[in-house]
C-alpha cells in the first residue's frame, strides 16, 4: 500500500493485511496506515490547496481503512474528524464531500465497542449531529449510521461539563433525539439515545419551565420506555444505570411524571436493594412532595415500590420525609399491601446481607469498600429500628 500521487491525484495500491497475521505484518500495516493518515491530514487540512483528484483518492482511502478496527485507526479518525469538520468549503472541496469525509471518519472513530476515543470537544460532535438530525427529521433521509455514531461518541466518551455546555433544548436537536428512540431505528443506535439522555438529563429534567409541549413529552415517554424494554435486557450496567438515571430525573420533574409509561416504574423494583447513588436520586430523595405525587400515578404498584426505595435510604431522609414515609408505611399497612411487614422483612434481608458480606472481607478496615459497607449498614438498621417502633405502635 502506498500513498496517492500528488501528481496524479490517485491511489496506486492497497495491500491492508489482517491484524491475525504474524508481528512483522501488523507493523507494517500501521506504518502503512501512518504514512496514509499523515496524507489525510496534509489534504483534508488544507483542502485549498488540494486538487479534485486528491480530495477523491484522500476519501477513497478513508473507505479502504475505515472498516478496519484497532485503537489506531479509532484515535486516528477521531483526530481526522475534527480535522474535517473544522476545515474550510473551497473550489475542489464541495459542502458536499466535506460531509462524507465527516461521516467517514466519524465511523472509522466510533464503530468498534472496544475501543471508543475519547472526545475532545463535544461541539464538534454536535455540530456533526445537528446536521444529521436535520437530515433524518427535515428531509426525511436515513441517516441511522452517522447519528448512532455520534451518540455513541457523546453518550461513552465525553466530559460531563463539555457535553452540558451548548443547548441540548433546542428544538431541532430535540426533535432529533426523539427520532433516535422511535422503534424504527437500529438497536445501537436507541441504546445510544437512551445513554446520551442520561447524560445530558439535567437540562431537560431539572429545569423550572417545560422544555417541549405536552404531546412531544408523552410520545417521547412512550418512545423512550420502548427503547429502555429493548434494551434492557442486554445486561450492561451501564445501560441499566442511565436507564435508571432518566427515569429518576422523569420522576422528580413535575412536567414529566405524569407522562411516564405505567410498566417503567417496575424498573425501580430491579433497584430496590442497590439502586447507585447519583444526583437525580439525591434530588428524589429531598424532594417532600414526592411520596403523595407518586400516589398519583397510573401504576398502582408505584406507590408501594417508591416506600420500599426510601426505606433502604432511610437515613439520607429529612426529618420531613421520614414523617411522611411513616404515615405512608401505616396506610399502605392499612390497605393491606406491602405495608410494614414486607419492608421490614427486606430491609432485615439487606441488613443480613451487608453484615455478612463485611465479615468475609479480607480487607483493612480504613478498606473504601468496608467503610461503604459499613455506612450502608447503620443506613439499614437505622430503618430497621423505625420499622419496628413504628409495628410496635
Amino acid at each position: 500500500m502506498t500513498c496517492w500521487s500528488r501528481t496524479r491525484g490517485q491511489l496506486s495500491s492497497t495491500s491492508f493485511r489482517d491484524d491475525t497475521k504474524p508481528s512483522y505484518c501488523r507493523n507494517n500495516l500501521d506504518y502503512q496506515i501512518n504514512r496514509i493518515y499523515e496524507k489525510l491530514v496534509e489534504t483534508l487540512g488544507n483542502p485549498g490547496t488540494s486538487s479534485a483528484g486528491e480530495i477523491d483518492c484522500a476519501l477513497k482511502a478513508m473507505r479502504l481503512i475505515a472498516p478496519l478496527s484497532n485503537s489506531n485507526i479509532a484515535s486516528k479518525f477521531y483526530h481526522l474528524f475534527r480535522i474535517v469538520i473544522r476545515a474550510p468549503i473551497s473550489t475542489t472541496y464541495s459542502p458536499e464531500k466535506k460531509w462524507q469525509a465527516a461521516r467517514l471518519t466519524i465511523y472509522g472513530a466510533y464503530k468498534w465497542d472496544q475501543y471508543l476515543p475519547p472526545v475532545g470537544n463535544p461541539q464538534d460532535v454536535l455540530t456533526f449531529l445537528n446536521h444529521h438530525f436535520e437530515l433524518a427529521t427535515g428531509c426525511g433521509e436515513n441517516q441511522d449510521e452517522p447519528i448512532q455514531y455520534a451518540l455513541r461518541a457523546l453518550a461513552y466518551d465525553s466530559d460531563l461539563e463539555s457535553i452540558e455546555a451548548p443547548d441540548t433544548t433546542d428544538p431541532s436537536f430535540v426533535r432529533g433525539i426523539c427520532y433516535a428512540f422511535q422503534d424504527a431505528r437500529p438497536f445501537q443506535l436507541r441504546k445510544a439515545a437512551v445513554c446520551f439522555l442520561a447524560r445530558i438529563g439535567d437540562k431537560w429534567f431539572n429545569v423550572p419551565d417545560q422544555i417541549m409541549d405536552r404531546d412531544q413529552m408523552r410520545n417521547l415517554c412512550k418512545a423512550w420506555a420502548s427503547a429502555a424494554a429493548d434494551i434492557n435486557n442486554e445486561g450492561s450496567w451501564k445501560v441499566k444505570t442511565a436507564i435508571l438515571k432518566v427515569l429518576l430525573g422523569m420522576i422528580n420533574s413535575q412536567h414529566w411524571r405524569p407522562f411516564i409509561v405505567p410498566e417503567t416504574w417496575n424498573y425501580l423494583g430491579q433497584w430496590l436493594t442497590s439502586v447507585p447513588d447519583c444526583q437525580p436520586l439525591e434530588r428524589c430523595l429531598a424532594n417532600p412532595n414526592l411520596i403523595d405525587a407518586i400516589s398519583e400515578a397510573d401504576n398502582s404498584n408505584a406507590r408501594y415500590i417508591w416506600l420500599g426505595l426510601l426505606w433502604m435510604k432511610y437515613e439520607e431522609l429529612t426529618p420531613e420525609i421520614r414523617e411522611q414515609l411513616k404515615e405512608a408505611t401505616k396506610e399502605a399497612d392499612r390497605s393491606g399491601r406491602s405495608g410494614l411487614d414486607g419492608y421490614l422483612e427486606a430491609v432485615e434481608s439487606q441488613l443480613e446481607r451487608a453484615e455478612g458480606a463485611l465479615m468475609s472481607y479480607d480487607v483493612s478496615p480504613a478498606h473504601t469498600s468496608a467503610t461503604a459497607l459499613r455506612g450502608k449498614i447503620e443506613c439499614l438498621r437505622q430503618a430497621s429500628y423505625a420499622l419496628v417502633a413504628l409495628k410496635r405502635g
